[in-house]
């Protein structure tokens, strides 16, 4: 699964990477991120780390005007930047919403959610227009106004005695895009099915040159019909490149690491228009770095280069903070986000004795599966810009078993002719995650080889980046006692309960875990001192809008801090163990477990 994570683990072991301390990346340099402390590197940093979401960006004689959605009393953020790293708060860019406006808010988007969401600013006869989305007190549904201004800095002031698009019987209209060509002015929206049991669809429809009002009906243009879509297709981005036009649009559940970006293709501006079938930006493809990365806008730079923004939560899911890198497009016309990971989907490479089988589940809806024999391969060619260290970041599900006992299975990876053997932990069958190697790469084309040798695994796809992130743990399927064995259930629980449990060693489980203090406390014994492994069976179902999540705890012993384990998602009752290092005294030692991000049930811990 995404390795998240790292920043997390820095934050809270106190280092100077904790969020917002690290000096944001230049998109203007194209700067590598900054090492962290164990060699590893975030793919992206936050151009705005704090609230900003549905970020919207206007160049203007040389300044970047971003606008995002309402936070902390302003209806509509606004910030300016000459360089796209160093970010100037500026006042309240719609201070006065139009007469049709009621109240509202929304938990899910913060505490200081008013419902004024997706702000988008366009040049047009006269000015600047403003659009937003906001709740429309006659219908009850939110919808989108319009409001105008001189300048990008504002204030912007309402027009019109009703909101501009409000298609009530369709659910209302949210997050406002807009598109130019040949001198005529167009609005994009998402009609808000999501809010009532109805589809969401895309529209385009024909804007006034002065951007005031609507001249034409609206045209549909793609609605919700893939299963990584789930209920949502949203936020509208139209751009035109070597004669193509590219609608990008996010999707999913923006509340949770499943919320992404897709795209979809036409040689029409009304279409037809043609998903891909992998999506541009996932969780994953920043290493969960980014976790929900949408509500997107693509624009220009200064030096013509074209860029994204986009938002992303924190690792803590408490706010979106703003993210900047750019869009390119290879010989195909397929773009690409350069902070990303590219993605090879395992079944278009040359396959053996294995088979490609369709799966909802997976990128690009199919994977490779029936690797059952000793032959059994798949080969890829994967690219690199420059020659050097990379990552494979081998996204695979291994539901193996071996009579009823949960088994760890094995791949011979190959690259360039150079093998290791790779080690793919359970998760049961469905359960993706990322195993991340590293490895090297030469300039251009490289082939990679997954030989299967143990049991079986099945593979989805391969991302290659050039962050160098932290090994990924591998938890072993949970087994008899290695060594002296102490149950969780035995010891000194704090805000945390004992849960009957016959999959468990010892019948019962300590589970609960849910509060900053929730720990479990064991007395273990040593007969010397020194470096002791403890090997700690959990299990970890934490997950957020179907985003599987990694769980950590903090490990004190003797009252010393002996650093956070990570603990990987294997599903609830999919128990498994981790092993971490401490160092013990001779005799009896006070070892806790203290929750520290999201939730994991512990069961046992083997001093060996």
């Amino acid at each position: 699964m995404a390795n998240f994570p790292r920043r997390l683990r820095a934050a809270i072991g106190g280092a100077v990477l904790a969020l917002g301390l690290i000096a944001p990346v230049s998109v203007e340099s194209a700067a590598a991120a900054p090492k962290l402390e164990d060699g590893s590197r975030l793919s992206i940093e936050p151009q705005i780390d704090r609230n900003f979401a549905d970020p919207d960006i206007l160049l203007v004689d040389g300044v970047y005007h971003a606008y995002a959605t309402n936070s902390d009393g302003q209806n509509v953020q606004h910030q300016t930047s000459k360089n796209l790293r160093n970010w100037t708060a500026q006042p309240d860019a719609a201070p006065t919403l139009g007469a049709w406006v009621g109240e509202c808010s929304f938990t899910p988007g913060g505490a200081t959610d008013r419902c004024v969401w997706a702000p988008e600013v366009a040049k047009v006869e006269g000015g600047y227009a403003l659009y937003y989305t906001a709740r429309d007190r006659a219908s009850q549904r939110q919808c989108i106004g319009v409001s105008v201004a001189t300048s990008p800095n504002g204030p912007f002031v309402p027009v019109g005695e009703g909101p501009l698009v409000c298609p009530a019987a369709e659910g209302g209209a949210i997050d406002a895009g807009t598109y130019a060509e040949n001198g005529q002015l167009y609005l994009l929206w998402k009609s808000d099915g999501n809010c009532c049991n109805l589809p969401a669809r895309l529209y385009i429809q024909p804007l006034a040159a002065n951007g005031r009002t609507v001249t034409g009906p609206p045209t549909p243009l793609i609605r919700n019909d893939q299963p990584w879509e789930g209920a949502v297709v949203e936020a509208p981005t139209l751009v035109k490149h070597a004669g193509t036009y590219y609608l990008y649009y996010s999707a999913n559940d923006f509340y949770g690491g499943n919320y992404r970006t897709g795209y979809a293709t036409s040689t029409s501006l009304t279409g037809p228009y043609t998903k891909s079938k992998t999506e541009l930006l996932t969780s994953d493809r920043f290493q969960g770095d980014v976790r929900g990365p949408g509500g997107q806008d693509v624009f220009t730079r200064r030096d013509g280069r074209t860029a994204i923004v986009f938002h992303g939560w924190d690792p803590t899911y408490t706010y979106r903070a703003m993210y900047v890198s750019y869009v390119n497009y290879d010989a195909n016309g397929v773009p690409s986000v350069e902070a990303a990971s590219r993605r090879y989907q395992a079944e278009d490479g040359v396959l053996a004795n294995a088979r490609a089988v369709g799966d909802t589940s997976a990128s690009g809806l199919s994977k490779v599966g029936g690797m059952d024999f000793a032959d059994s391969s798949v080969t890829l060619q994967v690219w690199a810009d420059t020659a050097g260290p990379k990552t494979l970041g081998i996204r695979f599900a291994n539901g193996s078993t071996d009579g009823n006992r949960r088994v760890v299975s094995t791949d011979r990876l190959t690259v360039n002719g150079q093998s290791r053997t790779v080690s793919f932990w359970h998760t049961t069958w469905g359960n993706w995650q990322l195993n991340e190697q590293r490895v090297q790469l030469r300039q251009g084309w490289n082939t990679v080889t997954l030989t299967r040798g143990t049991y079986f695994a099945e593979i989805d796809s391969v991302d290659v980046y050039d962050a160098l992130p932290d090994p990924s743990p591998v938890p072993v399927p949970a087994a008899a006692p290695q060594g002296t064995r102490y149950e969780a259930e035995s010891g000194v629980i704090n805000r945390a309960r004992v849960r009957t449990d016959g999959s468990a060693s010892g019948g019962a489980v300590v589970g609960g875990l849910d509060f900053d203090d929730s720990s479990v406390t064991l007395r273990v014994h040593a007969a010397e001192s020194g470096d002791t492994t403890l090997g700690i069976t959990y299990s970890n179902g934490s997950e957020r809008g179907g985003y599987l999540i990694e769980a950590t705890d903090r490990v004190t012993v003797n009252g010393r801090d002996e650093g956070i384990v990570q603990l990987p998602h294997t599903r609830w009752g999919n128990w498994s163990t981790v092993d971490h290092e401490v160092r013990l005294k001779r005799g009896w030692n006070t070892v806790t477990l203290t929750r520290v991000s999201f939730y994991a049930e512990i069961d046992a811990v083997d001093v060996r």
